[in-house]
């Protein structure tokens, strides 16, 4: 009998109602002739409720004891749902990270899966016609509980759908995958199918559909996977391996990261770029777009640095700033960067004349690259303005 992973996210799974919807959902493939592997996330709210409650506590949670609070919410979701489920007499088993046999490293918050128990998950899909997986979390080699980072049930759900050589669904409250995300342009389409790449570009750049680990599991291991809501019966969007490309559009889709910090460094001798980049690694900053270049004997360099939680940013980019004394460095926000997508844009001609045709090139501070992408840095008051030019001009 062939088996189905199906993830649920928290919106999905918030009160008794929608766990009714969910169940009716697994049970509709049970019919099917599916055994279904059921990735649960904490319930609603829950995650952050339990981070905001070790805040009450300390400023500080040392990251193990987070990750053991923590990994309580799908717990619970995971028990609840089976409970529902048994009700409607289906035979089914709730599974923590540790029974299932979700190994990862050490890195608590942001643990990388290593293995994944295959044979006992196999000999449990042989038992029963649903097991319902905590998503989100693991455990290390030496027994602690780790959890995977933002988007971790995504991970999950990916992992365990590539260990066992099956398809997987992911539900939320967004019918799939849209050109823009709808909030920031109500006119966006849903795509019937986007490639793994450009979903794995997209997700990088700020689309929040899927957590850009598990598109990279998905695309190394040939996972078939839809994108859909559980709050309708609408079909979702999947994601490929290749899209043909025959009469595609250029562009697929546009994504926006908000909170970009703006850093521009002017130093006598381009040697100070190393130590300026050891000085980031210490401060645990990503740098992102990066700009080079010489003037009258200086040099000048340019970039942006982004994370979720941006005031720490800003404070460790201040700390930075304090502690240089061999060059001048001057720190802004209040940025955005806009990345336009296309897996055609590697034949097509023009894309970056189309785009300066609406956008005026002094209003864009960095620009970078890739085969299959263009990404600006712009005004985050300008963004929006842009947005909407450009997804005119794209057919977006």
């Amino acid at each position: 009998m062939e088996t189905v992973v199906q993830k649920y996210g928290g919106s999905s799974l918030r009160d008794r109602e929608r766990l009714e919807k969910v169940a009716e959902r697994i049970l509709a493939s049970i019919e099917a002739g599916f055994r279904v592997l059921t990735v649960v996330s904490a319930m609603g709210s829950t995650t952050q409720q339990l981070i905001d409650l070790s805040r009450s506590v300390t400023d500080h949670p040392p990251p193990r004891e987070l990750d053991m609070l923590l990994t309580t919410g799908e717990q619970v979701s995971a028990s609840l749902l089976c409970m529902v489920l048994a009700e409607k007499g289906v035979k089914c088993r709730s599974v923590n990270a540790f029974q299932a046999g979700i190994v990862t490293d050490n890195s608590h918050n942001r643990a990388k899966i290593k293995t994944i128990d295959k044979e006992r998950l196999m000999r449990w899909l042989t038992e029963y016609e649903v097991l319902v997986i905590t998503g989100f979390q693991g455990v290390t080699d030496q027994g602690d509980l780790t959890t995977l980072g933002r988007g971790g049930s995504d991970t999950t759900a990916v992992a365990l759908a590539a260990s066992l050589g099956s398809s997987c669904e992911i539900y939320s409250d967004v019918p799939g995958v849209f050109t823009i995300d709808p909030k920031r342009y109500p006119l966006a389409r849903k795509l019937a199918v986007i490639s793994y790449d450009e979903m794995l570009e997209m997700a990088r750049t700020g689309s929040k559909v899927l957590h850009d680990r598990s598109v990279e599991i998905a695309k190394k291991f040939k996972v078939p996977l839809t994108c859909a809501s559980s709050f309708s019966e609408e079909e979702g969007s999947r994601v490929i391996e290749d899209i043909d490309l025959e009469n595609s559009m250029p562009v697929t889709g546009l994504s926006v990261l908000d909170h970009q910090w703006l850093v521009k460094v002017t130093m006598q001798s381009a040697s100070a770029i190393q130590d300026i980049r050891l000085l980031f690694e210490r401060m645990d900053l990503n740098i992102d777009m990066i700009a080079l270049f010489q003037n009258k004997g200086e040099f000048i360099v340019s970039f942006t640095v982004w994370e979720e939680d941006w005031e720490k940013a800003g404070e460790k980019l201040r700390a930075i700033q304090g502690s240089l004394n061999m060059a001048s460095m001057n720190i802004e926000n209040h940025y955005s960067k806009i990345t336009l997508v296309g897996s055609h844009m590697r034949t097509s001609v023009g894309v970056a004349s189309t785009i300066f045709s609406v956008i005026p090139p002094d209003r864009v501070f960095l620009i970078t690259t890739s085969e299959i992408s263009i990404s600006l840095l712009v005004r985050t008051e300008e963004s929006n303005e842009m947005i909407h030019a450009l997804a005119k001009e794209f057919e977006l």
